[in-house]
């Protein structure tokens, strides 16, 4: 649309786009609103008691395989959400963009931040997106190119943090 077209701000001699403010505020929407239902409403406690107490939510009349499939149509619609905004972002789609690397991606996230804790895998995501791009611009040290090898320096990131934070980023 034309309201979404022009630059926002300036710094330096970088633009910063109308229209990419815009998709940041919807997928911060989008992440905001679903922490809210799954921390503060009825259907969110009952998606976290039947991942951990499925018989519980059953005897209290929740029908858990029920619950269980309205989640993954919601992630589904989610994927299906992140996949036009990507579309509108690029101006390109292709099925290899969802190869192996970015659900590696999404589970080196997830590890980093920690598992079963929504606040964790956000964090864990910027966490990840942050250092992949600090290991991309690395210098090149004589004749050897440091950021060529990012995944060698982010397999070596994830192992100490592992490591060391004992479960993850924020040590949960």
């Amino acid at each position: 649309p034309a309201e979404l077209e022009g630059s926002l701000f300036t710094l330096y001699t970088t633009t910063f786009p109308i229209y990419k403010a815009f998709m940041m505020l919807i997928a911060i929407l989008m992440v905001v609103s679903i922490y809210l239902v799954l921390t503060r409403t009825r259907i969110g406690l009952v998606i976290q008691a039947a991942l951990t107490h499925p018989e519980a939510v059953e005897t209290l009349g929740h029908n858990v395989p029920r619950v269980f499939m309205l989640v993954f149509g919601g992630g589904c619609a989610l994927a299906g959400l992140a996949g036009y905004l990507w579309g509108a972002q690029t101006g390109y789609i292709n099925p290899e963009l969802m190869g192996f690397h970015m659900s590696a991606h999404a589970i080196m996230m997830v590890i980093l931040g920690g598992m079963g804790n929504f606040a964790g895998a956000i964090v864990g995501a910027f966490t990840f997106e942050l250092v992949l791009h600090a290991f991309k611009d690395l210098p090149r040290i004589g004749q050897v190119e440091l950021g060529k090898h990012w995944q060698l320096w982010m397999g070596l990131f994830i192992v100490a943090v592992v490591g060391l934070a004992v479960f993850s980023v924020i040590g949960h």
